[in-house]
């Protein structure tokens, strides 16, 4: 029987008989309200997931500068994948490891050709401590930031993938003029799929859940995936199902119909 979800139902059937042994779920606007807050059901349901043996792992668009912060919020929720793949995270620890950064080579040609294709962009690279603007670069970044912000991320996305080719992982996690290049085959998904073969886990045993571009390949990765109803229509078509909204915690809702029912 398909699980209901307020207005929301899911195509997929929920097997309760074979919960995930991974619960992989995006930050902003999927997990946390819009106002970047988390909910005490959504907490409470994290930590029943956990208690019977489940691995929670936040896996967001966010660089490593700016996940301390949310320790007070998942005090228990031990590892983050940050820079949509780049790098992991020990958040009790605050210890990166297992970065994937760009090969310093790469740079010069990816940078002109994004700068062919969006003239009136700016540009900022990422490093494990912190953001470089142009002209202060470093040689071997974990993600590259492109923003215009008179733009549409997506319209900004069309006219910069035929230039990117295959010298980058071109995305986006917001409309607000902003894409996001990671270095080739670094993906969320990919990094997703390492951390769990890591520990012996195989992609049936992980549900996902998105609501942007950049968490695609994640939810196509994983068993079962749930874009909340928020989330971009691409998101939606790729998922398994459908869940109710960040402020209507949609990502609990499903764990609950895992672990409580």
């Amino acid at each position: 029987m398909a699980a209901r979800f307020g207005r929301y139902t899911m195509r997929a059937t929920l097997d309760r008989v074979n919960p995930p042994k991974v619960i992989a779920t995006d930050l902003d606007r999927t997990l946390l309200r819009t106002d970047g807050s988390t909910s005490a059901r959504t907490r409470a349901a994290l930590d029943l997931a956990m208690e019977r043996g489940v691995h929670v792992i936040a896996v967001t668009a966010r660089p490593i500068r700016w996940l301390d912060r949310l320790a007070p919020a998942f005090g228990r929720l031990p590892h983050v994948i940050a820079s949509n793949g780049a790098a992991c995270y020990d958040l009790a620890a605050a210890l990166a490891y297992d970065l994937r950064p760009f090969e310093a080579a790469t740079l010069p040609e990816l940078l002109a050709a994004m700068r062919t294709a969006l003239p009136a962009a700016r540009f900022a690279l990422e490093t494990p401590t912190g953001m470089l603007r142009e002209p202060e670069y470093v040689l071997s970044p974990l993600k590259i930031v492109v923003a215009d912000r008179e733009r549409h991320s997506a319209a900004m996305f069309a006219e910069a993938l035929p230039a990117v080719g295959t010298l980058a992982h071109l995305t986006y996690s917001t409309h607000r003029g902003l894409l996001e290049l990671g270095p080739p085959a670094v993906t969320k998904a990919s990094t997703l799929a390492a951390w769990c073969a890591a520990r012996g886990i195989d992609a049936a045993d992980v549900v996902a859940f998105g609501d942007m571009p950049n968490d695609v390949p994640m939810l196509r990765w994983a068993g079962r995936s749930w874009a909340v109803a928020n989330a971009d229509e691409q998101v939606k078509a790729a998922a398994s199902g459908i869940t109710a909204s960040n402020d209507e915690d949609g990502v609990a809702r499903v764990v609950e119909e895992f672990f409580l029912s």
